[in-house]
């Protein structure tokens, strides 16, 4: 079981959740200064924590996100209706994520769970990561 810590474009894995938010408050505090406190939040949804800097009681700099283990299958956050989506005061991003052995089989999964979606019509951003035991794909979509 592995946390992978994210931050700036760079990435590292670690064995435990505490040193990947303890690697994460270190690279936060490496690259903004000195800091008063933390922001930790957990999407339990996705697993993922996401960790930014405090300095007078605002958040500073970019936020660090840390992944927890994730299943073979995919976690799929599901999306909101256009008429929800109306009513949504939030613009954040939704993600799902896709774990396989093989790139091919991720890319299958993703292709086959976006083929199902017309209602998704952007796609903000993809994230790829592999270890020695899994490749996994991120998309960001609204």
């Amino acid at each position: 079981m592995t946390y992978r810590v994210e931050y700036n474009g760079d990435d590292l894995e670690v064995s435990t959740l505490d040193a990947a938010l303890d690697n994460a408050k270190h690279a936060i505090a490496a690259d903004v200064g000195p800091v008063s406190g933390w922001s930790i939040e957990h999407d339990e949804m996705i697993n993922d924590w996401f960790v930014q800097g405090v300095r007078a009681g605002e958040r500073v700099g970019p936020t660090a996100v840390v992944s927890g283990p994730e299943p073979v299958t995919p976690v799929v956050v599901a999306p909101i209706s256009p008429a929800r989506r109306q009513l949504a005061d939030d613009d954040r991003p939704y993600r799902v994520s896709f774990t396989g052995v093989t790139p091919a089989e991720v890319f299958a999964m993703a292709t086959s769970w976006l083929t199902g979606r017309p209602d998704i019509t952007e796609v903000g951003d993809l994230g790829w990561a592999s270890d020695s035991d899994a490749y996994r794909l991120r998309i960001y979509y609204s």
